[in-house]
């Protein structure tokens, strides 16, 4: 069985602690990215893929501690 196709969203622990935003910022700009993500990608195979099992979408939500964070 192959490893199900699975989006990573990663959050700015910095947006709330040094920035200031609320909860629901936060909240709200990780849906815009992850949906314009999708929306700009609708063409690419692996997207429509995910998009067709829509009872078994994957996420991974990951925190940061700000910009310029690297990821390993």
């Amino acid at each position: 069985m192959a490893d199900p196709l699975t989006i990573f969203i990663v959050i700015r622990k910095d947006l709330i602690k040094t920035l200031g935003w609320t909860t629901g910022s936060v909240i709200a700009q990780a849906c815009h990215a992850s949906t314009a993500v999708l929306h700009k990608t609708q063409d690419l195979r692996d997207t429509r893929e995910y998009l067709a099992d829509i009872n078994n979408m994957h996420k991974v939500v990951l925190e940061i501690s700000g910009e310029g964070t690297k990821l390993s």
